[in-house]
């Protein structure tokens, strides 16, 4: 059957949401709230298309979201868009729809599109069109402390198993315990902490007189727009339900962390936590503290019960690899970024953490 494509652009995207059309779906396109995202995204432009909608028979069975981004590349600015949503109904996959729209899409913007944070069959189905390429290869580390049993082999629960992840997460917790009783680092009294949910005056100061040579561009208006305008809510409302993808979490946060010596700012950087993940998103330091850093999140792991952490900052990464006490296991752990364009120059340039849409989840 021939999929009939519907095409949404920034400019209709509020009535669209707010539309009888949006509320008949049995499964919508994009939540309200990553909706407000798109709405206040200050790289985005009227006509930008953000969203691909696929009929057959009139209902909808195939959507991709996309969110408008802007890049240094040789010194100039190119507009694109980053992938960051695509679904195909159980009954209709491997029958080239994701692809159809994704063609789509790299027609309207240009031939620039961009993609990370993704699933390994994402990946895959990405790749298969031969549009993308490696721009950029994070080599990071993922470091476990209190991991539950139940999420790391995603098992089925039964009465057995679920006796048997209790006694065992029970073990963990008790060796984590006795760990961080013998967990003592020697911490320099020169350099100091702070923390705050969001980055305030004197950080956007900051980054004004210490800006990142950075690939994308996250400066005071990109980070006031992702505080301001998240993805992810606490209410599991009757639209999150019908989404997808991450529009709920009972247990997310932000949390920015000024890095001091002697009372003077060395800089800060961010970090979030989702149901005990800890991600790191963003760094912007005039001194290497690297050391400091690691022993700060060590300690933030211990007393906040974190089960596992992703860091993609390499110095970090290695760091933390090579001195992993007190977590119990640490392992290489990065993703990619691929983009469909050239991107000049980025060797001199810096990639953050939370590139793409992996602030925003």
């Amino acid at each position: 059957m021939t999929l009939q494509v519907k095409k949404i652009r920034q400019s209709e995207l509020e009535n669209f949401v707010n539309s009888k059309e949006f509320q008949n779906y049995e499964v919508v396109p994009i939540s309200p709230i990553r909706a407000r995202s798109y709405l206040n995204n200050p790289h985005a432009l009227p006509d930008d298309i953000v969203l691909y909608l696929g009929f057959i028979n009139n209902k909808l069975v195939a959507f991709r979201s996309l969110f408008a981004d802007t890049l240094n590349s040789n010194g100039q600015q190119i507009r694109f868009a980053w992938c960051s949503g695509n679904w195909v109904h159980p009954q209709h996959r491997r029958l080239g729809y994701s692809e159809q729209l994704l063609h789509e899409a790299y027609n309207d913007w240009h031939k620039k599109l961009a993609f990370t944070n993704y699933a390994p069959n994402s990946e895959k189905l990405y790749l298969k069109t031969g549009l993308f390429q490696t721009i950029h290869q994070f080599e990071g580390v993922r470091v476990y402390l209190l991991a539950k049993t139940a999420k790391l082999f995603q098992a089925r629960i039964n009465p057995v198993t679920a006796v048997l992840f209790k006694i065992t997460d029970f073990l963990i917790a008790l060796l984590v315990h006795l760990t961080g009783a013998f967990y003592n680092p020697k911490s320099s009294s020169m350099v100091s902490f702070s923390e705050s949910e969001k980055p305030d005056e004197n950080c956007f100061q900051f980054i004004k007189y210490n800006p990142v040579n950075s690939v994308f561009n996250r400066e005071e208006t990109e980070l006031k727009w992702i505080f301001e305008h998240p993805w992810l809510s606490e209410h599991n409302n009757f639209e999150a339900s019908r989404y997808p993808f991450s529009s709920f979490s009972r247990d997310f946060y932000y949390r920015t962390i000024k890095v001091k010596r002697d009372n003077k700012l060395l800089g800060f950087f961010i970090f979030s936590v989702r149901e005990g993940h800890l991600k790191t998103l963003y760094f912007n330091l005039a001194e290497d503290c690297t050391k400091e850093i690691a022993t700060f999140l060590k300690k933030y792991c211990l007393s906040n019960k974190i089960e596992y952490a992703t860091i993609y900052k390499n110095d970090l990464a290695d760091q933390l690899l090579s001195r992993k006490f007190p977590f119990l296991y640490a392992k290489r752990y990065g993703q990619k970024i691929y983009s469909t364009f050239q991107v000049s120059n980025k060797e001199q340039l810096t990639f953050q953490d939370g590139d793409g849409d992996v602030f925003f989840t």
